[in-house]
């Protein structure tokens, strides 16, 4: 049995490697067969499969000082992460652990995925490798295999288990979930009652800003789409080229949405070393030729600082819709003063820490020189989210978490 969960794992860390690696590999040999692009071979089309797959898992990419179109290059690094697809590997890995959920020795079973994973990752960093463009080897090996350990166990433990019907439920599980549970309940009373309202609200104003940008994003490349199209013609692209393209734009369609977040908050974001994007105005240099970069504003718009008003609207409503799950808060404060300034600020602090995330996972250098800053400035947006949600959720607390009456175990104390 213990053989057969180990077996288990490993097959798990094959179907994460097969829907990260495999499509990407499929879709790269197709436009290398087809298009036969001078120079490539099929140890370049590994050779770049493997490095999109390690750089989705945060790995950077090192590109050694060279020419480029007859310019000579200085070194840089590559780490912008394409979050659309890391999420799909992300996804995967978190799966994995929902299936492996139910084993009666799920010890093992992480032992037979991670190790597998492990090997997996440390042949790619090796097939990655050239003198032009490598990934450094402890990254390229510990990097991907931490996330995948971490979702996996994440996975496994979350939620109902999932049995098959010669299973046993396990025992390492429970103590997981145990473990949890009793750090959770020792928390001091003024934050134990705080930590699921605010996560829900909190989260709740990231997750409708992005619906806000996703919209905006939307409609600006609705608007622009002649320009778009333009680009798309100026590249030149054959049909799988063109179908490439469009691949690795969904692939930064998350990012995109993330810096929108940014963008909404008013601290904007640039693409590159000198410009900005936000809501005051638009500065702008030279671009890569990427199509959906035509749907960006251009100059400044009074209209705009409006948008700024959205932070406030979402953690507003996000804080008047959680009333119901704020029962015991009501009863642990006194006042509705100090409950009201106590959620407004725990909203406030699980929001700038998931856009500080969105923020710096979404950013990264591209090339050298100016290229090397694309993306939003991960603290500022963390402390302007603060000061915004923060604001409009200790106002809409006075209703969602007045105290029904006062704490007779506090009065008690008190005297």
């Amino acid at each position: 049995m213990r053989i057969k969960a180990v077996g288990q794992g490993a097959l798990q860390a094959a179907f994460v490697m097969a829907v990260g690696f495999v499509g990407i590999f499929v879709l790269n040999l197709l436009v290398w067969l087809v298009e036969q692009t001078n120079g490539s071979t099929f140890d370049t089309i590994i050779q770049t499969t493997a490095r999109i797959w390690l750089n989705a898992q945060g790995v950077p990419i090192h590109i050694s000082a060279g020419k480029v179109a007859g310019l000579q290059v200085p070194e840089y690094i590559f780490d912008l992460i394409p979050l659309g697809f890391a999420l799909l590997i992300g996804w995967s890995m978190f799966r994995a652990g929902r299936r492996l959920s139910g084993e009666s020795y799920l010890g093992y079973s992480w032992a037979g995925a991670i190790l597998g994973y492990l090997a997996l990752a440390t042949a790619l960093t090796a097939a990655a490798y050239t003198k032009a463009i490598y990934v450094l080897d402890w990254q390229g090996v510990f990097i991907p295999t931490g996330l995948f350990s971490a979702l996996l166990i994440i996975g496994s433990v979350v939620g109902e288990p999932w049995y098959a019907e010669d299973q046993n439920p396990g025992q390492l599980r429970d103590r997981f979930k145990e473990f949890f549970v009793k750090n959770t309940a020792r928390l001091p009373w003024a934050l134990k009652p705080l930590v699921g309202p605010a996560l829900r609200a909190g989260t709740a104003v990231v997750l409708a800003l992005s619906a806000v940008s996703s919209i905006i994003v939307s409609m600006l490349l609705a608007l622009n789409w002649v320009e778009v199209i333009r680009l798309y013609q100026s590249l030149q692209l054959s049909l799988l080229g063109t179908i490439t393209v469009s691949a690795g734009q969904l692939a930064l369609m998350p990012n995109v949405i993330a810096l929108s977040n940014a963008w909404l908050t008013g601290v904007g974001f640039s693409l590159g070393e000198g410009s900005m994007v936000s809501p005051l105005g638009t500065e702008l240099g030279p671009l890569p030729a990427i199509p959906m970069l035509a749907a960006l504003p251009v100059g400044a718009n009074s209209f705009s600082i409006i948008f700024i008003l959205v932070p406030l609207l979402c953690a507003f409503g996000a804080t008047l819709l959680i009333k119901s799950h704020t029962a015991e808060l009501r009863f642990a404060y006194a006042s509705a003063t100090s409950s009201a300034i106590a959620l407004g600020f725990a909203i406030g602090f699980v929001a700038a820490v998931e856009m500080w995330v969105l923020a710096d996972f979404s950013g990264g250098s591209i090339g050298p020189g100016r290229m090397s800053t694309i993306g939003a400035n991960p603290w500022l947006v963390a402390g302007v989210t603060f000061v915004e949600v923060s604001v409009a959720s200790i106002l809409a607390a006075f209703f969602s978490a007045r105290p029904d009456a006062a704490d007779p175990e506090l009065i008690r104390r008190i005297k």
